[in-house]
């Protein structure tokens, strides 16, 4: 990534929540992040709360305990009124969205040492090591150009 990185966060996804339930890791990186994600502009409907951070800001998605996907923060829309089950929706860079293999905590601590485990907290984490991180990943994919 050639631009300063304002922040890092992790977004939670749990595989109980409506629409994961039996998915695997590869499943949701193929048709959430390479597939939908980008169909549909860049925007993932959350359940029930979304993320307070300021546009550049480069979100890892993690599920079942790794971390699957990153993407370029660009907006929160929270929902008056829930529509279709979802609170809001995270609008993310469709340009920016990546997969990779699985990272797991042990490989996260190669980037921030004090990283402790994952949760079902959202965590910040320490911007200036984004690019350890980053060159540490392996098996990285995009979604395909659409072609309009």
């Amino acid at each position: 990534m050639n631009r300063e990185v304002p922040a890092v966060r992790i977004m939670p996804m749990s595989d109980r929540m409506k629409g994961f339930e039996g998915k695997e890791i590869e499943q949701v990186q193929r048709e959430l992040f390479l597939r939908d994600l980008p169909r549909g502009g860049g925007r993932y409907r959350y359940p029930s709360s979304g993320l307070k951070a300021v546009a550049g800001t480069v979100v890892l998605f993690q599920y079942q305990a790794r971390v699957i996907a990153s993407a370029v923060f660009v907006r929160d829309e929270r929902y008056d009124k829930p529509r279709g089950g979802c609170a809001g929706a995270l609008h993310v860079e469709v340009e920016s969205i990546r997969t990779f293999e699985p990272v797991d905590a042990e490989a996260m601590r190669k980037a921030w040492p004090g990283f402790r485990a994952f949760g079902h907290v959202k965590q910040r984490l320490h911007p200036l090591r984004y690019e350890i991180f980053e060159k540490g990943l392996k098996g990285v994919r995009k979604p395909r150009a659409s072609r309009g």
